[in-house]
């Protein structure tokens, strides 16, 4: 007999929601009696991207769908494939980092959802796939943090090499120290769907719609980020960031690291105007993704039944790892000298 004294729980999505919205209404009210200053906040963001992401990102987005479009994608992949298997993954995952590791988020975890939809993947896979499958592109940290940010290749060299150390060594934790168990059995797997081609024109048009999406992220950021200054909300994390990095003469990241929290390119951009002592905590900004990032690659996520807190408790996981061994680069390099 079920028990009527109980009381019915309030539905989390409902909640979330009128939350949402009223956060939305809220930041709504701030750009209407402050129109001028928003504006200006995102204009700033827009020239951000103009400037620095869209020359590097835009071309490689191009080639990149051009290079998915042939049958080179698939033989790489093929390469990783005895490597997943040892780690207890299907050779269908291999693809899939392979194209994250050249796509950039949130591509591999697009291509993570597709393989657990076609049956390709069970649930714990899929969410450990996840894991691994959540690399930025090599354009975004060479040429736009590296070469336009910092000013140096060998700085971007460093980043990258952080940023896939943090996410592969993490990912073979979470294999080290998993749950022991039962094998799981897993669905009859399947390939994705056939390879859709298309020509230049159309390859374009794509890459313009999402390197246009990707300036919307960070402009919309960057009204969220003035926002917050305003409510004084930032300033007390700044602060208390400050305090740890004070003896290691690091305490001008501290503004950077918190805006990289929100948005990665914002944050890598003030962390780039500390010079080389910004470089550990950039490997940190561009691994854990920022809010914005993550906000992407869940939206793929959630229906495979990847859970948000353990991915964003792994996420943060790399992130550290990635600063550790930047910060072993940058004295193997002299970087900070």
């Amino acid at each position: 007999m079920k028990d009527r004294t109980r009381p019915r729980p309030i539905p989390n999505r409902h909640v979330r929601r009128r939350l949402a919205a009223g956060c939305a209404v809220f930041l709504l009210a701030l750009l209407t009696l402050q129109p001028q200053r928003y504006a200006a906040a995102c204009a700033e963001s827009i020239a951000l991207w103009a400037k620095v992401v869209l020359p590097a990102l835009f071309p490689f987005l191009v080639l990149t769908a051009l290079v998915t479009q042939t049958e080179m994608a698939d033989s790489l992949g093929r390469k990783l494939a005895p490597l997943l298997r040892r780690c207890g993954l299907p050779a269908a995952g291999a693809g899939a980092f392979f194209m994250s590791i050249l796509s950039g988020y949130p591509v591999g975890s697009r291509i993570v959802a597709d393989l657990y939809s076609n049956g390709s993947l069970g649930r714990a896979e899929a969410e450990r796939l996840s894991y691994l499958c959540s690399t930025s592109g090599p354009m975004f940290i060479l040429g736009s943090v590296g070469s336009a940010m910092f000013g140096d290749g060998k700085a971007g060299a460093i980043l990258f090499a952080s940023h896939l150390f943090g996410v592969l060594s993490v990912f073979f934790l979470t294999k080290l120290f998993g749950r022991k168990g039962r094998p799981q059995t897993a669905a009859q797997p399947r390939p994705l769907p056939q390879r859709q081609t298309g020509s230049l024109g159309e390859t374009v048009q794509k890459a313009v719609i999402s390197v246009l999406c990707v300036g919307g992220f960070i402009a919309l950021a960057g009204v969220l980020l003035c926002a917050l200054e305003d409510l004084h909300l930032l300033a007390p994390l700044c602060s208390l960031l400050q305090f740890p990095l004070r003896p290691f003469g690091a305490e001008n990241c501290a503004k950077g690291t918190v805006y990289g929290l929100i948005e990665a390119t914002r944050g890598c951009a003030s962390l780039a105007a500390a010079g080389a002592i910004g470089l550990p905590f950039a490997a940190f900004t561009i691994t854990f993704g920022g809010a914005s990032i993550l906000a992407q690659q869940l939206a793929f996520l959630r229906p495979a039944g990847v859970r948000i807190g353990r991915f964003i408790a792994v996420k943060a996981l790399q992130g550290c790892a990635a600063a550790l061994f930047c910060l072993l680069l940058c004295n193997l390099t002299g970087a900070f000298s």
